[in-house]
């Protein structure tokens, strides 16, 4: 999406830090559109450590509604890495899309759950856990 004077939505938002846990449901809710959010997608947002987004959102499609408990494990391992002491420092902001209401479901809370789990056994710092539907954006529960 283009804005006035040439730059971008998302070149404008990633001027913009991300302090408060309302800042990151507002984020959310502004990049991914509400036809994105009828699928099952893992959305991972990079957060730099003055708060302020890269430019790089990463989705990861198809995911099951219920996942198994080792389904995070592999993604936070790898992603440790990209915030290794002695690195730039930073966050992630991880957000489960799906059809429906915003109201949480079993699968919601078993998906926070291995989330949680699999990014605090990794050490991946995590800004916050969010859910996504096409009826609005909420709190997936407390980070690690």
């Amino acid at each position: 999406m283009e804005t006035p004077h040439g730059a971008s939505l998302a070149d404008q938002l990633a001027l913009i830090p991300v302090r408060t846990d309302a800042d990151v449901l507002a984020r959310v809710d502004a990049v991914i559109d509400s036809a994105a959010r009828r699928d099952r997608t893992l959305w991972l947002f990079f957060l730099n450590a003055d708060g302020t987004q890269a430019k790089v959102v990463m989705p990861i499609d198809d995911i099951p509604a219920y996942p198994g408990p080792d389904d995070a494990d592999g993604l936070f391992e790898m992603l440790a890495h990209l915030f290794a002491p002695g690195g730039p420092g930073g966050s992630l902001v991880v957000t489960v899309t799906r059809p429906g209401t915003a109201a949480l479901t079993d699968s919601d809370r078993r998906w926070a759950a291995i989330l949680r789990r699999g990014a605090a056994e990794a050490g991946t710092p995590v800004r916050m856990f969010c859910l996504a539907t096409p009826e609005g954006v909420r709190g997936l529960g407390p980070a690690c």
